[in-house]
């Protein structure tokens, strides 16, 4: 008899373990969505010409899964990638905008001249980079913050006008509390393997450089054509093609151990199963764990999440109201403005507006600066409007405007994070036919979920 398979949480990291698990022949899968859609986080708007993401727009290529299951899904033709003719991002300081330098590899700095041109470093602050040449290389393995070990290898102007503002963007949290070891690793091997993190990075390049053509990993960032969603829906498409379920509007209240496998709660009564992959939000897993797996559960209520907003905003193109010809800016925590980016979206994008329109993202709300949500979507929108006035003269009434609220959404990894993924995955490992995926573990990313779903996938399979 085929085993009955559970995913419970319909994000992206829960449909590719659906996915994986309906191209099983012995294994009948159903997916619970508390929601009323799945995609979680992902989920794209269009309408009347307009391609507006409520969520993350891209992702990165130097992961493979993200690549590597949208090419599965027959997605390829559907590639886009962004648009070469306004390339180039910028970074606040003191109020005035700068070019973003070339030549950063993972975070840091790779190429000389661009870095002892560029104003958002000072004089000394540069002086104050070179030293991580001649600063001897920590020995020890106890992990610090990200912020601590680029201060203490660069210098804290450099991490706070240029790194910071780059993490932030990922992470959405405090580089002084976050963990080196589970956000950016290689950092740590590139000091410990060459002696300094930038001669590291430096030999990583040369040695990414010399890999055969066809074994060097694809930079940069890709999206569909119609946005984000095209990989949600393909998924879900795939999903029910393969004989899987997909039931939306399913919270799972409670979840126990049985003599054959699992039950849990729905609002219509019990469900039982097999076999069950938890692929929710790192609070829900929390909670429907706290029974059967209690020190993971623990360990959970350890992993904090933070919210944010995004305001979208729609205009008409006129001689004096256009989007400037570069995909954004990156405003640091040092410059303490409420909103932290703007993307011109249909400058980083073709095709995400109607001809003679343009189309706006600013983002608000990281680690420790929350305080600016509790405002209504009318005054998000307000300080957005401000703000890309102020810095590009874009002004008059927008025709299009979206608030989006993406509530507890992004889990911080804070120092000692591996310690905590220790005693959930060893403790879950005890629980035989359940397992753990999302994006609360090892890694944020669409990629980064993708392959956690898998693993989940793999280890119900095995």
């Amino acid at each position: 008899m085929p085993r009955n398979v559970a995913v419970i949480g319909g994000g992206i990291s829960g449909l590719a373990a659906a996915y994986a698990l309906s191209q099983q022949v012995d294994i009948r899968v159903t997916l619970y969505e508390a929601s009323d859609r799945v995609g979680g986080v992902l989920h794209t708007e269009t309408s009347d010409g307009w391609v507006i993401e409520h969520g993350p727009e891209s992702f990165l290529t130097l992961k493979p899964r993200g690549i590597g299951m949208a090419r599965e899904l027959g997605l390829e033709p559907r590639f886009q990638t962004t648009n070469p003719k306004n390339r180039g991002s910028l970074i606040m300081k003191s109020g005035k905008l700068h070019p973003m330098p070339e030549g950063l590899t993972g975070l840091i700095p790779s190429q000389f001249g661009p870095m002892a041109k560029t104003p958002l470093v000072s004089p000394l602050g540069k002086l104050r980079m070179g030293m991580d040449f001649v600063i001897p290389a920590k020995k020890d393995d106890v992990d610090e913050s990200l912020g601590s070990f680029i201060r203490r290898r660069l210098g804290s102007d450099i991490y706070d006008h240029l790194i910071e503002p780059l993490m932030a963007g990922i992470y959405s949290g405090n580089g002084d509390e976050l963990s080196l070891q589970a956000t950016f690793p290689q950092l740590r091997t590139a000091e410990r393997e060459y002696g300094g993190l930038i001669k590291g990075v430096l030999a990583q390049k040369k040695a990414q450089k010399a890999r055969p053509i066809g074994h060097q990993a694809p930079m940069g960032f890709l999206s569909f054509r119609n946005g984000i969603q095209e990989l949600v829906d393909a998924c879900a498409g795939a999903i029910t093609a393969n004989g899987g379920k997909i039931v939306i509007q399913a919270p799972v209240s409670s979840l126990r151990r049985t003599s054959s496998g699992f039950a849990f709660t729905l609002p219509d009564g019990e469900v039982e199963a097999d076999a069950v992959v938890l692929a929710a939000p790192v609070h829900v897993q929390s909670a429907l764990l706290r029974e059967i797996a209690p020190r993971s559960s623990a360990a959970m209520t350890a992993i904090p999440q933070v919210s944010s907003a995004v305001v979208m905003l729609g205009y008409e193109e006129t001689s004096t109201n256009r989007a400037p010809g570069n995909y954004g800016y990156l405003s640091p925590r040092a410059e303490r403005r409420p909103v932290k980016a703007i993307t011109w979206m249909s400058s980083k994008w073709e095709g995400r507006a109607p001809n003679g329109h343009f189309l706006v993202r600013g983002f608000l709300g990281r680690a420790g600066d929350e305080s600016v949500l509790s405002g209504s979507d009318a005054d998000l929108e307000r300080l957005v409007r401000a703000e890309i006035a102020a810095t590009a003269g874009i002004t008059g009434e927008p025709v299009l405007s979206r608030v989006v609220r993406l509530n507890a959404a992004s889990p911080q990894y804070l120092v000692g994070h591996l310690d905590r993924v220790a005693v959930i995955e060893e403790e879950i490992a005890t629980i035989p036919g359940l397992e753990i995926a999302g994006n609360m573990l090892r890694g944020v990313g669409i990629p980064d979920a993708i392959a956690a779903g898998e693993r989940a996938s793999a280890n119900v399979v095995a």
